[in-house]
């Protein structure tokens, strides 16, 4: 008997249920990282031995901060992002367990766990109105979209807590912040949480602001467009006696800006490790930039510093000095050859990190203070290095490797093979 041809109506039904059991399972897989998360860090709050030194004074912190910095390392997530499911898992296995529940059975994701858990500090550890609260969401979670759960929880929640509106506006106010997000082609996002009735003036200002420019201000500008320059502009002071002057590294290579520039760069000189400043413009922490740009802010600043990698023929940086204390050319040096904290997997500023001695100054073997035994090490990794047993190794190219003491060992990241140089066509 030959088998029946599936309509093309029941070929898409089996489509979308396969789709809907994948989502299932990655549900459950999402929610079972969590809680194994939760899980380690607990663990190693209870055993800080496994990483806290002898005689630490806070072995507890220090193993949680210790464990945290393991998780990053091996799912390759932030720090931030490791803490945040870990405690998503542990608030919601303890106050929520019914809709937890629905996470370990597939029918919530993980996000929605988070939105709820969120939403706890106006019950203030009232179990009796936090148990109300975790069975309506139960019962919610099951028929409704991520965004319709979030509003329809933002409701349950202001009705049930015993919190007053005014207080959790308040206590939500206190978590305003600014964050910026690279993008793509040389451009970012920049945006702020705020609260909404300030962030509604500022945007009207924007665009009354916007609106009011005669064309020849705008000059073939779009409304948006306009709003965007204004809302950049505003922020550094431009045009005002409080504008802060602030540093941004920016490197242009020489062979960029003309033929007199080109005749004096040294091709005989190879960088060994770190960046290589004589490829391409560079944004220090964001990568290259077009070379446009990179005149453009030239320009803009008005006066550069020549930056010449020979030590024989420039300022000399690596001075074996006898002081602890980096001098501000050593510190901008590391920040441009570096770009980032030299962990492996860290991608926190070189500009805004410590600069930390590889053999110690005040060490038996006295480090001096020279280039070649400094580097750029983040404010976290600086504390942690010389208080938990986790092995910081330090490799040829001056990246440095962790060593747990699970055994686990820390890769160097790979950079993508750039392209070949183009020139530009004039």
């Amino acid at each position: 008997m030959t088998p029946r041809r599936l309509d093309a109506d029941e070929a898409l039904a089996m489509a979308f249920a396969e789709v809907e059991q994948h989502q299932y399972d990655l549900n459950r897989r999402a929610a079972a990282r969590a809680a194994a998360l939760a899980y380690a860090f607990e663990w190693a709050r209870t055993h800080p031995y496994v990483y806290a030194l002898p005689g630490e004074i806070d072995p507890e912190g220090i193993a949680v901060r210790s464990a945290a910095l393991e998780a990053s390392a091996r799912l390759h997530l932030s720090e931030n992002a490791v803490r945040a499911l870990a405690g998503t898992a542990q608030v919601a296995q303890e106050l929520l367990p019914l809709l937890w529940r629905r996470a370990r059975e597939g029918f919530a994701a993980l996000t929605q766990i988070e939105t709820a858990v969120g939403l706890l500090g106006p019950f203030a550890g009232r179990r009796e109105a936090i148990g109300a609260f975790d069975e309506a969401l139960a019962e919610l979670v099951m028929d409704t979209s991520p965004a319709a759960f979030r509003r329809r929880a933002q409701t349950l929640a202001r009705r049930l807590a015993p919190e007053p509106w005014p207080a959790q506006h308040a206590r939500a106010r206190a978590t305003r912040h600014v964050v910026l997000e690279p993008g793509e082609d040389g451009m970012s996002t920049f945006h702020a949480k705020a609260p909404t009735i300030e962030a509604r003036a500022a945007m009207r200002r924007l665009t009354a602001t916007a609106k009011r420019m005669t064309r020849e201000e705008r000059r073939g500008r779009t409304l948006d467009q306009v709003r965007a320059d204004l809302f950049v502009a505003w922020l550094r002071g431009e045009g005002t006696p409080t504008a802060v002057k602030t540093k941004v590294f920016v490197t242009v290579p020489l062979d960029k800006l003309g033929e007199k520039a080109q005749a004096s760069v040294r091709r005989d000189i190879a960088p060994e490790t770190g960046i290589d400043l004589s490829r391409e413009a560079q944004l220090l922490g964001d990568g290259p930039i077009d070379h446009l740009t990179g005149i453009q802010a030239l320009l803009d600043a008005g006066a550069f510093t020549r930056v010449i990698t020979d030590p024989v023929t420039g300022v000399v940086l690596d001075m074996d000095r006898r002081a602890r204390t980096v001098t501000r050319a050593q510190r901008e040096w590391l920040a441009l050859v570096h770009g980032e904290c030299t962990r492996d997997g860290c991608h926190r500023l070189a500009v805004d990190a410590e600069i930390d001695h590889w053999i110690g100054f005040h060490s038996d073997q006295r480090g001096p203070t020279n280039l070649a035994n400094l580097h750029p090490l983040c404010a976290s990794d600086h504390r942690l290095k010389d208080r938990t047993s986790i092995r910081y190794r330090r490799r040829s190219d001056s990246t440095v490797q962790l060593r747990f003491p699970t055994s686990y060992e820390t890769q160097r990241e790979r950079d993508p093979v750039p392209p070949p140089p183009v020139d530009p066509p004039f």
